[in-house]
């Protein structure tokens, strides 16, 4: 059996200034979005290494690249995935394995809905707020997320690797 590709995206979302969050959050967050993806990468590297080929998506985030108020432990491991993808493609490139993140922007899902009620504001209230600050006046859907994912793992994008894709509606363009 071969393995073509490999995607992780678990996320905690734990947001706050520094001096506010607890160190049992830094924990979890840490534990969630920084370790989790590396012992993932960990679990399948052989595999792959084995084969001589296949593909790692990580999903981190627009926040691996901006300062937003109030998100240090959430950019700080969004971050640190952008750094383990260039991390690893070096690595893993002379097996022909590629490793590559998406950064996705503003995106319609559950976690949004919280992240408004955490803000005591609706959803419409967030989105109306965010897409003021982007090229596309509009919020991205999972769907535009995953096609993006379904191109990255495929071999239409077989000499990409150690790149984040930024899937944000224009945002970090401005």
């Amino acid at each position: 059996m071969n393995i073509i590709s490999f995607v992780y995206s678990a996320a905690n979302f734990t947001f706050g200034a520094v001096e506010n969050v607890s160190a049992e959050a830094w924990t979890k967050i840490l534990n969630v979005n920084v370790r989790g993806y590396a012992l993932m990468a960990k679990a399948v590297v052989p595999f792959l290494k084995k084969q001589r080929s296949g593909s790692i998506i990580q999903m981190a985030s627009i926040s691996s690249w901006i300062a937003q108020p109030e998100f240090v432990p959430y950019s700080t491991t969004k971050g640190a995935i952008v750094q383990m993808t260039r991390n690893l493609a070096l690595d893993l490139g002379p097996f022909n394995i590629r490793c590559n993140s998406i950064c996705p922007g503003a995106t319609l899902t559950p976690a949004t809905a919280r992240h408004a009620a955490n803000l005591n504001i609706s959803l419409d209230e967030l989105v109306e707020e965010q897409v003021k600050t982007q090229c596309l006046k509009r919020w991205g859907t999972t769907t535009e997320i995953a096609n993006l994912t379904v191109f990255l793992a495929s071999d239409l994008c077989n000499f990409a690797t150690g790149a984040s894709f930024l899937v944000d509606g224009g945002l970090t363009a401005i």
